[in-house]
């Protein structure tokens, strides 16, 4: 049996040993690297990972990967897609063709990988198509999507008005997750502080539970101490919900430090 069969082979086991032999051998051919790809999207981390890594120490190896890599991106199997774009990522800077990979994988139904695509979305180095793609992202269907498109928008610090303005509507999202990210994103990118601590107080006065202890939070770490803010925070300490209170007495010490 080839190392490529090996690679191939449904024993999980057998595969993982071949993808640690690929590494072991420091090259590969190219039915070898053919295999190795179609490791990426095995469907067990695994061996997921793994194939990535083993992709990051061939290229530094010298070992010429990245056209494959940049060939899988088109594959058939969504997974295959991500595992490609993951290994680019850990070959260098991840490309700008990885984006629309990255941008779908925001939507997948495993969290792991969807936090794993956000880690790779603020690398990609053309920020302006990334922005661009997250905010087409906030008009969507995928409530997870829209979820993690906010969370990369506060990872990359963007501020902007035309941003403010998607996160303040991601406020109102169907979506109570939605909306837990649009308010801790709005409370690091606020253009107008004003207005934004006037919308986290309405939403802590008249939200469900989750959403207020998120508001409060919010507030304190949006840093707006006006006199609305601070009643607001006061009345929310003294509520009979000890989560609520716990978060509305933290906002208040950091406002006040």
């Amino acid at each position: 049996m080839t190392l490529a069969d090996r690679l191939r082979s449904q024993d999980e086991a057998e595969r993982r040993a071949a993808v640690a032999a690929v590494v072991a051998q420091g090259g590969a051919d190219a039915d070898e690297l053919a295999a190795l790809v179609e490791c990426l999207g095995h469907g067990r981390k695994a061996i997921e990972r793994p194939a990535a890594e083993a992709f990051a120490v061939l290229a530094g190896r010298g070992v010429p990967v990245r056209d494959v890599l940049l060939a899988a991106l088109t594959a058939p199997h969504p997974r295959r897609r991500w595992g490609a774009a993951y290994a680019l990522s850990l070959v260098g800077e991840p490309p700008a063709a990885t984006l629309p990979v990255l941008l779908d994988t925001l939507g997948a139904d495993d969290g792991d990988l969807r936090w794993a695509a956000a880690g790779v979305v603020v690398r990609v180095v053309d920020r302006a198509a990334v922005v661009d793609g997250l905010g087409r992202l906030l008009g969507g269907s995928n409530a997870p999507q829209r979820k993690m498109a906010l969370y990369c928008l506060r990872d990359l610090g963007v501020r902007t008005p035309e941003t403010e303005r998607a996160i303040t509507g991601a406020l109102g999202d169907a979506d109570r997750d939605v909306q837990l990210a649009a308010m801790a994103t709005l409370a690091r990118l606020a253009l107008d502080r004003g207005a934004a601590a006037a919308r986290l107080v309405r939403v802590l006065e008249t939200a469900d539970a989750r959403l207020r202890r998120a508001a409060a939070a919010a507030l304190g770490a949006l840093g707006e101490r006006s006199t609305p803010v601070v009643a607001a925070l006061r009345t929310a300490g003294a509520s009979g919900d000890d989560s609520l209170r716990r978060a509305a007495e933290g906002a208040l010490r950091l406002l006040e430090e």
